[in-house]
């Protein structure tokens, strides 16, 4: 099994300020609920550019995040653990590049520990996660 960082990427329709913040601030909207803590409640994700992100379901936060970086022109990076240790957080990196038509939107999910293959391998969703985020945005 690899450490590598897990790629997935996309084109959508906007600029790369617009999907910056469909990315960001409208993540609870196309988040799939599924992949949430509790599906049942999730009412959608809270993220603090200078802190903590977080699903949100009713009254209750889990934090399973923490923003890094903010950079509306290009770039966003938080560190990341849901459905692994804190202690342990991996990276997500999203690059909001230019491109003819629209935005590529280029994410990687890294900085996987030794032992961590077997976690790693359950995380398959970011391609579907962003066909989610390329029709909200659209």
């Amino acid at each position: 099994m690899s450490l590598d960082p897990i790629v997935a990427e996309i084109t959508v329709p906007v600029t790369p300020t617009e999907a910056f913040v469909g990315f960001t601030a409208q993540m609870g909207e196309w988040w799939d609920p599924m992949l949430s803590p509790d599906p049942a409640t999730f009412t959608g994700i809270a993220i603090d550019p200078d802190g903590p992100v977080a699903s949100v379901h009713g009254d209750e936060q889990y934090v399973w995040g923490r923003v890094d970086m903010w950079d509306p022109i290009g770039r966003y990076t938080q560190q990341f653990w849901l459905g692994h240790a804190e202690e342990q957080p991996t990276t997500l990196d999203v690059l909001f590049t230019e491109a003819e038509g629209g935005t590529v939107v280029h994410l990687e999910h890294g900085g996987w520990a030794d032992g961590s293959e077997d976690v790693r391998a359950k995380y398959t969703h970011w391609d579907d996660l962003l066909r989610r985020y390329a029709v909200h945005v659209s």
